[in-house]
């Protein structure tokens, strides 16, 4: 059970069937077998607590994910792995404002499925490169990974994206929160970046 504050991003990893064939879907043919981590993603909207058992004064985090349709409201684990970063450092409330208008556009809306399709064809027929998933951008029907990748992208002032490029970081790791056009990300693609990139995200411990 961990305390998580507004403005972070979370992964998680299920064993279902569909949470193994998203991660089969997302692993490069240069990837080692099984280093393939997480397989959805979202965002933490309102500070609380993420676990498998909350006590009565223990109120739950309150996250922003796609699923079938975008919901709202306490991340249901049943026996889901879950992991949390947040940016460093934390965003301040400009930012965590745009954060949280941003996510809140895409509440109540539906799954776009097609879109993992167009992700698959990426690494099927180009290698990995992101070629589909970056030119056939629609903002409309978000998947997980767009949802959070796009809602840290818009929280992120111009300041902050300043500081990386005069830390040395450049083109999409200067620019884009997860070092990649967020239609162009996949779950653990965003969790790599983190975890290969202390400096600019912390997990929570």
């Amino acid at each position: 059970m961990v305390y998580v504050t507004a403005g972070s991003t979370f992964f998680t990893r299920s064993n279902t069937l569909l949470g193994k064939l998203v991660r089969f879907g997302e692993t490069d043919k240069d990837e080692a077998k099984g280093s393939t981590w997480a397989n959805h993603t979202g965002i933490i909207f309102e500070d609380g607590w993420i676990g498998s058992t909350l006590a009565g004064d223990q109120s739950p985090a309150t996250v922003i994910e796609a699923l079938w349709k975008t919901r709202k409201g306490p991340l249901k684990l049943n026996g889901t792995q879950v992991r949390v970063f947040r940016p460093i450092p934390a965003y301040d409330a400009d930012e965590l404002a745009r954060f949280r208008a941003e996510a809140e556009t895409y509440v109540g809306a539906t799954y776009g499925y097609w879109k993992l399709g167009v992700q698959l064809a990426d690494k099927v027929l180009f290698g990995g490169r992101k070629i589909l998933t970056t030119g056939l951008y629609i903002k409309s029907r978000p998947i997980c990974s767009f949802l959070a990748g796009y809602a840290n992208h818009v929280a992120q002032s111009n300041k902050r994206v300043a500081k990386r490029v005069l830390a040395g970081f450049r083109n999409g790791e200067a620019m884009y929160s997860f070092g990649m056009p967020p239609q162009a990300a996949d779950p653990d693609e965003m969790l790599d970046f983190c975890l290969a990139h202390p400096t600019l995200w912390e997990e929570v411990k």
